[in-house]
């Protein structure tokens, strides 16, 4: 029963991760566009803050420490990561890979960028696109998490 519990934790905080990033891209950004620039600035900063806590500081390490946990329970171990010896640990180093990726370009986004957004359009542009790749990168690895599904 723990096993069950652990990966819906993992899939529930995956939906919210991706979920979010897809409702900044489609619901947030186009309604934000077209309020006075002041206005835009604040909503952005202060929904990213929100945002940030809950995805990037809660979300990200609970996926990791529930993504352990389910590689455990799948009879994988480190080694098996990186000397390929299944589909599904080939699948995995890729998947892991992709997520280490995304919290690098997270933090970097959540704690450095994104707070200077409001400065230039150097930091706003940069912001954008470091958020439209993190979402490129999390549908990827939802697509590796789907193979892995299906044995890698």
């Amino acid at each position: 029963m723990l096993d069950i519990i652990i990966l819906t934790i993992h899939i529930l905080v995956a939906s919210f991760w991706i979920g979010g990033m897809l409702f900044m891209v489609l619901a947030l950004s186009p309604y934000v566009r077209k309020l006075p620039e002041d206005l835009s600035v604040r909503s952005y900063q202060e929904v990213g803050k929100r945002y940030s806590f809950w995805g990037t500081v809660l979300g990200l390490p609970i996926l990791f420490l529930t993504g352990l946990y389910n590689m455990h329970v799948m009879g994988v171990s480190f080694h098996d990561l990186f000397n390929f010896s299944n589909d599904y640990a080939s699948t995995l180093h890729h998947k892991l890979h992709l997520f280490i990726l995304t919290v690098i370009l997270a933090v970097i986004h959540d704690f450095y960028i994104g707070p200077r957004s409001h400065i230039n359009r150097k930091f706003r542009i940069t912001a954008r696109i470091i958020g439209v790749l993190n979402l490129v990168l999390g549908i990827s690895i939802i697509f590796l998490a789907a193979k892995l599904r299906f044995g890698g």
